[in-house]
């Protein structure tokens, strides 16, 4: 749905107030708060994106990097919180000469080398060329700076997979929240009317203490939708479940495996 469509669901479940004279700025400020907090909150709900990199930003559509000695330095600007990054090092990148003038390219998923994050209280030594052998970065704490080892060349390339908040909306913007969103931002916003406008402390404790739990369960939700339910394989040896035969007698059940010439069995009742 659009960000104009969510907030008129949401008006549907704060009933009458949603009509009040004098505050619907301040309605609107408050759905845009509470989808903030459900974002901060919640991975899920943030906003996913790819930042690309390459050296003094030469290749088409990329952020420029510059050069740290050993290593080299680049800017993440915004609200940006790194999931995961990977140096795509130009001799694996079979097309890597069509970047610059390609954006969307189509190299090889394998030319890419996950970097791992190196402590920033030792960034030093990437820029001294102390951790050879090793595809790593180092973010300062602050966010903003960050150095990449090792030295990004010319046909290098680095990409950052990150999410972060969103947090302004124009009407027509898609959004990521669905009806479980609505009516925890109906009891944010509710809530909020109930203390600042009505002046009315028990209702707003009631309607937090919904929206509170309208989170956590959201949250639940979210971690279900994106892990495996069933994710381990078999407790039994990979000998028996390679080619295996199963007999039952009296509930009894009998897995005989007969690969290399040998028979195996394993019984479970």
């Amino acid at each position: 749905m659009t960000w104009q469509e969510f907030k008129s669901e949401v008006r549907v479940l704060i009933t009458v107030d949603s009509d009040r004279l004098n505050i619907q700025d301040y309605i609107d400020r408050q759905i845009r708060n509470a989808v903030v907090d459900i974002q901060s909150s919640i991975p899920f709900y943030r906003v996913g994106n790819t930042v690309t990199y390459s050296l003094n930003g030469t290749i088409k559509d990329t952020e420029p990097l510059a050069i740290a000695e050993s290593a080299t330095e680049g800017l993440l600007e915004g609200d940006v919180r790194i999931l995961d990054g990977y140096f795509v090092d130009g001799q694996f990148d079979y097309d890597w000469q069509d970047d610059l003038s390609e954006g969307a390219d189509s190299n090889s998923e394998c030319s890419k080398r996950a970097l791992r994050q190196w402590p920033w209280s030792n960034r030093f030594d990437l820029v001294c060329g102390a951790t050879k052998g090793y595809f790593l970065i180092s973010i300062s704490p602050q966010g903003g700076k960050f150095f990449i080892y090792p030295q990004v060349t010319a046909s290098d390339k680095v990409v950052l997979y990150y999410d972060g908040l969103k947090k302004t909306f124009a009407n027509t913007d898609e959004v990521t929240f669905d009806e479980s969103v609505v009516e925890a931002v109906a009891n944010f916003t509710k809530a909020k009317l109930s203390r600042e406008i009505d002046r009315d402390l028990d209702l707003h404790q009631s309607y937090w203490a919904s929206y509170l739990s309208d989170r956590s369960r959201l949250w639940l939700d979210s971690r279900d939708r994106v892990t495996m339910r069933h994710a381990l394989g078999s407790e039994l040896p990979d000998s028996a479940t390679s080619s295996c035969k199963t007999t039952s007698c009296n509930g009894t059940v009998k897995v005989s495996d007969t690969c290399a010439g040998q028979t195996i069995q394993y019984v479970t009742q």
